[in-house]
């Protein structure tokens, strides 16, 4: 009988009722965690279809957790399987696994029936982050990263050294920092990446005007950089 026990689960079939009522919070909870990712994130990437996963990922954990908690063979059975999965899907930014994190631990927490304690750490987490990330915006310039791509041909006479020189001239102005991060010139062909302060903005716009003057033809990249150093 002993043996028999150990394989048994405790589940009350009575706290079906308080299950559907975490589970409905895991998916507000992580709902709000989605709006908190797609407004206060600096990450690159697609946002919108990375947040997606954020519910499935919450509510899968308090899933697994509210089966195995009831039952120790259980518990047991779920360090074999998860000891031969491999995740392959790579993490570019710190910050998207800070959320992935914070939906896991969303999904432990009502799991385990801690609805309370889950939910004021999950507030107090979103709330900090979210006065880091608004912090972050007013206290740093508009930072861009920028590509440039053209041929030296375009410009009669214009060697890889006045056209960098002028690059950089025209990039400094309206910038506080010009961050020259890669060159590469290989026969006619002119490629250079740099990372701007500008002042303001509105600059932008003034910006890629004078650069295709400097080298018509171009083709040039623009990305939001606030995220890069």
């Amino acid at each position: 009988m002993p043996q028999n026990s150990f394989l048994q689960s405790s589940f009350d079939p009575s706290d079906w009722r308080t299950l559907l009522v975490n589970l409905g919070l895991v998916l507000i909870l992580g709902q709000v965690l989605v709006w908190h990712y797609l407004r206060f994130s600096p990450v690159l990437s697609n946002k919108r279809k990375f947040s997606r996963v954020f519910v499935f990922v919450a509510a899968t954990t308090m899933l697994v957790i509210s089966v195995v908690q009831s039952s120790l063979a259980l518990s047991l059975g779920l360090v074999g399987a998860l000891s031969i999965i491999r995740f392959r899907t790579p993490i570019k930014e710190p910050e998207e696994l800070a959320y992935l994190f914070l939906a896991i631990g969303l999904g432990l927490g009502m799991g385990a029936n801690q609805p309370r304690l889950t939910g004021v750490i999950f507030a107090v987490i979103l709330g900090y982050m979210s006065l880091l990330s608004l912090g972050r915006t007013s206290a740093l310039p508009p930072r861009l990263l920028l590509h440039l791509s053209g041929t030296l041909a375009a410009r009669a006479g214009a060697s890889t050294e006045s056209v960098l020189r002028e690059v950089l001239d025209t990039a400094g102005e309206g910038s506080t920092r010009v961050d020259l991060r890669r060159i590469d010139c290989e026969g006619a062909n002119f490629n250079a990446t740099l990372v701007l302060d500008l002042e303001r903005a509105e600059a932008v716009g003034p910006l890629l005007t004078r650069l295709e003057k400097v080298l018509p033809g171009s083709s040039i990249s623009v990305v939001e950089g606030n995220s890069l150093d």
